[in-house]
């Protein structure tokens, strides 16, 4: 089993050394890379191998640990992606911050179309000596890659394998949890020179007291405040220290930094089709528009930050503005779209308002997605704008875009939008309730409730189009089988069902849809 560290720095090392010690693999199999030589001198003496090409590193590896500064991670993936044989490696990410469409999206595809198994590994930095405790988790990585990444560090101390919304929880308990427990002896160690004991057994006496009350609990199987109970004695030493520590504040501060972190607010893409928001005669329904909003704030309530992407511009223009032969068809949607633009906008702003929630409009093109400068000012304003706790209202600017350099539609806006800002999910909202094994307006038909990035589904997808919008249910699917395999679920429903945005969010079980995932 040879396996290639990118990153020698205190998890990549310590994960090296304690695989490489405690028999996970041979020292010779193992691989270390670093910027410079003088940082892998250690990883020689245990006899590993070790580069400063990364590129050549990964090359036979089965295994490759990415084990570098999640700023470092883009630009070092994108470095080694053509030397991976993604029919054969797992890749394993030791960096918690980076989220899976990020890797899915830096590492890509091979020339064949593969796409490489990922897993994430948080252990803590007692891995180098056998005593870690290690998540592991996977993105893309099979149940068989996983147990062989479990058997392999399993080997240097205790692994969890947890679905990757635990991670966060993993690596605060766990990986976080190391320095905080260091923490507790530093000050106990602090306490103990206070009260006189000799400063050459400090150390060793707070040491070996966690260790032992670590012990307890793991050999008697016992809860925490169980062994407390054994120890203590009304009126005693031990409950007045206890005393003493709660009214500082020590189990919630234990608590608080634990949770520091808790449940980070998910990003979802909402993007509203004009079908949902336009009435039979192709005028915009601010009724509807008005249950969007009202969702919307709800789901802001529940921990989510919200991107809209809303079509309604060129509906509510064609309501203003009578249809003008003597334009084509781009010139009559620049026009519809430069009037509907500000009466769309105008009904967002006072919806929100309502709520004292503030909006922004972001008007963008295919060019914002393609050039670098482009995209990372847009992304920096989005960024911002979600910061600053404004509602993003992303759509095409259909005013200056031609018709070679448009986007597909707003789904394909919606995703790409979706991936920019690391979204958790995309929810398209249109008037099916998703995608059926036949028509959807035949009773014999089935909704098809989950699909699987690769599924055929061209069977079951209609080419036909509505006359409100460009795009189509082969549009969805399309785009939603290539956002899904960058790690970003994406939901298809019908945005005419009352508070469907909240039940998808909330109950999403008993909530009618289909939904594209890895």
């Amino acid at each position: 089993m040879k396996i290639t560290f990118i990153g020698a720095g205190n998890i990549g090392g310590a994960t090296a050394i304690g695989l490489a010690t405690l028999g996970a693999a041979k020292p010779e199999d193992i691989t270390v890379t670093a910027r410079h030589r003088n940082h892998l001198e250690r990883f020689r003496k245990y006899g590993m191998q070790t580069s400063t090409d990364n590129l050549s590193a990964v090359h036979g590896a089965d295994i490759v640990v990415f084990a570098v500064k999640p700023w470092q991670m883009e630009e070092m993936l994108k470095n080694v992606r053509q030397g991976l044989d993604y029919s054969r490696q797992i890749l394993v990410c030791e960096a918690p911050g980076i989220s899976a469409a990020n890797l899915l999206e830096w590492l890509g595809t091979d020339s064949s179309g593969c796409r490489p198994s990922i897993a994430y590994a948080i252990p803590n930095t007692a891995i180098e000596i056998g005593e870690s405790m290690t998540f592991l988790s996977p993105i893309t990585a099979t149940d068989a890659q996983m147990q062989l990444l479990k058997s392999i560090f399993d080997k240097a101390g205790k692994t969890e394998i947890v679905p990757t919304d635990k991670m966060l929880a993993g690596t605060s308990v766990a990986s976080c949890g190391i320095a905080y427990a260091m923490r507790y002896i530093s000050a106990s160690a602090e306490g103990a020179r206070k009260l006189g004991l000799d400063e050459s057994c400090v150390n060793e006496v707070v040491c070996q007291t966690v260790s032992g009350a670590s012990a307890l609990i793991s050999n008697h199987k016992s809860e925490p405040e169980a062994e407390i109970d054994r120890v203590t004695t009304p009126n005693g030493l031990t409950i007045r220290g206890l005393e003493a520590m709660e009214n500082a504040g020590f189990s919630k501060a234990v608590l608080k930094g634990l949770t520091v972190n808790k449940s980070p607010r998910q990003r979802i893409v909402v993007k509203v089709g004009s079908n949902v928001l336009s009435r039979a005669d192709g005028t915009l329904d601010t009724t509807r528009v008005s249950s969007i909003v009202d969702q919307i704030v709800e789901a802001r309530r529940g921990g989510y930050d919200v991107l809209l992407v809303t079509s309604g511009a060129v509906a509510c223009g064609r309501s203003i503005i009578h249809q003008d032969n003597r334009l084509d068809d781009v010139q009559q949607r620049q026009l519809y779209s430069a009037v509907g633009q500000v009466r769309l906008m105008e009904h967002y702003y006072k919806f929100f308002m309502e709520y004292g929630v503030n909006i922004g409009q972001i008007l963008t093109t295919k060019k914002n997605f393609s050039g670098k400068r482009e995209y990372a000012n847009q992304s920096n304003c989005i960024e911002t704008m979600l910061r600053s706790g404004v509602v993003p209202i992303v759509n095409e600017n259909d005013t200056v875009s031609i018709k070679e350099l448009m986007f597909t539609d707003n789904d394909e806006l919606s995703g790409l939008v979706a991936t920019m800002i690391g979204a958790s999910k995309l929810i398209l909202l249109t008037n099916v309730d998703g995608i059926f094994d036949g028509d959807p307006s035949d009773p014999s038909s089935h909704l098809i409730p989950r699909i699987h990035v690769g599924d055929d589904i061209e069977q079951y997808v209609s080419e036909k189009k509505s006359p409100m919008g460009r795009g189509g249910m082969t549009s969805k699917s399309h785009i939603a089988a290539q956002t899904a395999a960058a790690g970003i679920s994406v939901i298809i429903a019908n945005g005419k069902r009352d508070d469907i945005l909240t039940d998808l969010l909330r109950d999403p079980d008993n909530t009618v849809h289909t939904e594209f995932t890895l």
